[in-house]
């Protein structure tokens, strides 16, 4: 089984293609998913899946819940399972924003890229990914990075990158640990650690979520 993860109007052949329901838009003209869901509250068996694919997605979502996306991910991938994502190039796009000569068009639409379309609550961005910190990330989690794509659509830049899930099959409680430290790269010092609580928190809701699911 493979699954598209927020389709929005791409539809994939061979893909169960999944997005939030009809009432969550408000600017698509045509849906065409194979099932309306919360991403979030998404449940499936440990290790049946072949890939999980999204794109302009997964940068929706705040860190602790990213962290959660990528363990429950990490948790339904068989070993060597695919994990696709697609989020916009934080790099070029900065660089576009803060150009000050050229098109002023191409800034404001840079800038919409970097922050998000604004029309529905979900539609903003939280995280601003490059290669490094995205790959980062994906091996922090247990992923190993085979291929990184860049392409430009409409003035906007993207970055793609492909993993797959090591061998190494983590637990529910080496996943937390690899949050934690995850997040704890975000804190500007010790003194900070009931803001770390908090993301984790947020990070144990969602996971615990897939339990309460099954």
């Amino acid at each position: 089984m493979k699954l598209h993860l927020g389709c929005g109007q791409r539809y994939f052949e061979g893909y169960v293609n999944i997005d939030y329901p009809p009432s969550e838009h408000t600017v698509m003209e045509k849906l065409i998913a194979d099932k309306y869901a919360n991403i979030t509250e998404l449940y499936y068996e440990p290790s049946s899946i072949d890939e999980v694919r999204l794109h302009h997605v997964f940068e929706h979502f705040s860190r602790p819940e990213a962290c959660a996306l990528l363990s429950n991910w990490h948790t339904w991938l068989k070993s060597g399972g695919i994990l696709d994502i697609e989020v916009p190039d934080f790099e070029l796009t900065a660089k576009a924003a803060l150009k000050r000569f050229g098109d002023p068009k191409l800034r404001f639409v840079a800038l919409r890229h970097l922050f998000g379309s604004h029309e529905a609550h979900w539609a903003v961005h939280y995280e601003g990914y490059s290669f490094k910190l995205l790959g980062q990330m994906l091996e922090n989690f247990g992923f190993v990075v085979k291929e990184e794509k860049r392409n430009k659509h409409k003035g906007t830049y993207n970055i793609e990158v492909i993993a797959t899930k090591s061998n190494t099959k983590l637990s529910s409680t080496e996943l937390e640990q690899r949050a934690r430290k995850w997040l704890t790269n975000f804190l500007v010092d010790e003194s900070e650690q009931n803001l770390l609580e908090a993301w984790m928190d947020k990070h144990r809701a969602l996971v615990n979520l897939q339990k309460q699911i099954k």
